[in-house]
């Protein structure tokens, strides 16, 4: 349904609201997309809100490119690989508008045409975030995740895979939407992860070809990624063998907090 917003001193300007405002609105600020579509985003004061109690279980997750993440219970997040659906058509509309003639109509339109497209990529891994991340701190009171330098892994060899997965965002996600949820997020150092055995705590080396965790020392043979995820998981848990959970660990409560974790 369409509704009228007064904004001083344009009058009166038609919008489709996506959700109610609820709160005391402080700011508006309007904004306009590459492909031409204009938002208005408004910041709101809203009453604190008491955190539901969550009797969930704890979980550790490790994030990937394969699949996107792999929960310590087991459970796997296939990676919906967002971009790669859509990179043949891009890189179709990328080259017409590489041949329009600097200036020209034809040149603007491809050029919407592409940011419409890179607009819509965006969208579908927003959505697919924020279901995700609902579910989790629906489900589980305590989620243990790697302090993971997202920004520096994104500048190396696997820079294209970290952004269309869009790890920080999750984690971001995660984090602002725990405390509402009665849920804690807890980053955990990542330091051998992959190579620490969930069970004895050895050390066994391995490179990213192998995709099973077979362990010389206890017998342990699973996934790399779920032993990963359980390395994770007791890192997070104080008093558990391996524990690092009254060290370097940085619980995020907020989105601020976690968004620093990230930086």
């Amino acid at each position: 349904m369409n509704e009228k917003l007064t904004v001083t001193p344009f009058g009166e300007i038609a919008i489709k609201k996506h959700r109610e405002i609820k709160g005391r609105i402080k700011t508006l600020t309007l904004k306009r997309e590459a492909s031409g579509k204009w938002f208005a985003v408004f910041c709101v004061e809203t009453p604190e809100e008491i955190p539901r109690e969550n009797k969930g279980k704890t979980v550790g997750i490790d994030l990937g490119l394969k699949t996107f993440a792999t929960l310590s219970d087991g459970e796997v997040i296939k990676n919906p690989r967002h971009f790669k659906k859509h990179e043949e058509r891009l890189a179709f509309i990328q080259r017409e508008f590489s041949k329009r003639k600097k200036g020209g109509s034809n040149r603007k339109r491809a050029k919407i045409r592409v940011a419409k497209l890179h607009e819509k990529v965006a969208d579908t891994r927003r959505d697919f975030l924020h279901k995700i991340t609902t579910q989790l701190v629906d489900d589980y009171s305590v989620i243990a995740l790697e302090k993971l330098a997202s920004q520096e892994m994104s500048e190396e060899n696997y820079g294209k895979f970290i952004n269309d997965a869009g790890w920080s965002k999750f984690a971001k996600m995660l984090a602002y939407k725990a405390e509402g949820a009665g849920c804690r997020v807890v980053f955990v150092d990542p330091k051998d992860t992959t190579q620490e055995c969930s069970n004895c705590h050895k050390i066994v080396q391995k490179d990213l070809t192998e995709r099973m965790h077979n362990c010389p020392f206890c017998g342990l043979s699973i996934d790399r990624d779920l032993n990963a995820a359980r390395v994770i998981l007791i890192r997070a848990t104080p008093g558990q063998g391996g524990s690092n959970a009254s060290g370097n660990v940085a619980i995020a409560t907020s989105m601020k907090e976690e968004a620093h974790a990230y930086s």
